[in-house]
């Protein structure tokens, strides 16, 4: 088995003998085959990573032994915030996927007006917690050691006054600023509000306008909500971040 990395809530430290949780157990031994020896690498959140070995498998649980401890992140030199309007289905969860990949830091879904994704209390936590493993998965395959922050659905209006960052971005095609053309201060927080399928609306993008976001046009094709947060979030790590550098 070629050294997997596995993410594990709870404290870890050297030496410390861990059962891994059912679905990284499940995933170890069922899906990947592991045995007994191989080597796998174990991260909590809280950074950096720890090198470890399998000690025991069975049915239902795989045991783990923390034998060091490597400082290692992969963190942007920018705070990226992505403020996403819902979209249908598996374009939400490429999105959420591929900024997590990208360096994101924190995700908000938001439920603008020209969302068709309808979410009650029960459908909204369960979209939480599967967009929430999306996030560790994808944590765990790009080398990052430490977990986006993902915020519960809420509405634009709800949201919008309470947004800041030491520069906001609301895409906007009709717009004239290009990004070449803006200063970031050093480790600067950026939010980046996009719209869902159809966009946002003239109003949500004056609303956010008016509340110090800066309109930004990428380009003079229109994209896709799920192109335009990996084309904004790749612009913004190319120019500011650590994206080819």
């Amino acid at each position: 088995m070629s050294e997997s990395r596995i993410y594990q809530a709870g404290p870890l430290a050297l030496n410390m003998t861990v059962d891994l949780a059912e679905a990284a157990s499940h995933h170890l031994a069922r899906v990947l085959r592991a045995k007994i020896s191989d080597q796998l690498i174990v991260f909590n959140g809280e950074g950096g990573e720890y090198n470890a070995t399998i000690i025991h498998i069975d049915k239902k649980k795989v045991t783990i032994k923390i034998d060091s401890y490597d400082a290692r992140e992969a963190e942007s030199p920018i705070s990226l915030c992505l403020a996403q309007g819902i979209s249908r289905g598996e374009k939400m969860d490429y999105t959420i996927q591929k900024a997590v990949e990208l360096g994101v830091t924190k995700i908000i879904p938001l439920l603008t007006e020209r969302c068709t994704v309808k979410l009650d209390a029960d459908r909204r936590e369960k979209k939480l917690q599967h967009w929430q493993s999306i996030i560790i998965s994808a944590c765990e395959q790009s080398g990052r050691n430490k977990i986006p922050t993902l915020l519960p659905p809420q509405t634009f209006s709800h949201w919008l006054p309470s947004a800041t960052a030491d520069k906001c971005f609301v895409l906007a095609p009709t717009a004239k600023q290009k990004l070449e053309k803006i200063s970031l201060i050093n480790n600067a927080e950026v939010m980046l509000l996009i719209g869902p399928e159809g966009g946002l609306s003239d109003g949500e993008i004056a609303r956010a306008s008016e509340q110090g976001f800066l309109p930004l046009n990428l380009g003079p094709r229109i994209l896709r909500t799920e192109t335009a947060a990996v084309a904004a979030l790749t612009a913004l790590q190319c120019i500011y971040g650590d994206l080819a550098r």
